[in-house]
């Protein structure tokens, strides 16, 4: 466990039960347990399920988005920017993160709030994307551009947190690279 603090120890515990049993698994029993902490002091914080994965989601969103900015730094061309994000986005050294973002996924599907919260987070990332395409690749549409290559990354991190041996993270980075050296190198 990473967290220090009663609350990070608990959304390191739900962050745990979520990654090896998925929503379904997850229980305020479960939770006060592995965090050390009562169980009256779980519901303070979390009064459902959903309210434990937006959480973990919210601390995955920030970690992601810490991981975007590194990767966005003034030395590196515009494509190289944009290779590297896009590459952060599949999530191939994080898979953890990964299964969360399946497991909303999965969520939004059937529950409106959490699909709301999913199409905000997702339309940042289109936009952050649209930034970098309009520099790496000015000659095409950026929001096209931007949407296409989010739904083949959304993919391939489903993929590479699934079915890790049909697609390797290094074969899934090499997929990424070659969409983007083909986006760049396309002539309107």
């Amino acid at each position: 466990m990473t967290g220090d603090k009663p609350y990070e120890r608990m959304l390191d515990a739900v962050q745990c039960a979520l990654i090896t049993e998925g929503l379904e698994g997850l229980s305020v029993r479960k939770v006060a347990a592995q965090a050390g902490v009562s169980i009256g002091a779980v519901q303070h914080h979390f009064s459902t399920r959903d309210a434990m994965l937006h959480a973990v989601m919210d601390r995955g969103a920030q970690r992601l988005a810490a991981a975007l900015n590194d990767q966005i730094t003034p030395e590196l061309s515009a494509k190289e920017r944009l290779t590297r994000v896009a590459v952060a986005l599949i999530s191939v050294d994080d898979r953890e993160l990964s299964v969360l973002w399946i497991l909303r996924l999965a969520r939004a599907a059937v529950d409106e709030d959490t699909a709301r919260q999913h199409r905000t987070d997702w339309l940042e990332i289109q936009k952050l994307l649209q930034r970098l395409i309009t520099k790496a690749a000015p000659h095409v549409n950026p929001r096209a551009a931007a949407v296409e290559l989010l739904a083949l990354l959304d993919g391939l991190a489903c993929a590479v947190a699934v079915e890790p041996d049909r697609v390797r993270p290094a074969y899934a980075e090499t997929i990424v690279r070659r969409h983007i050296e083909r986006l760049v190198e396309e002539k309107g």
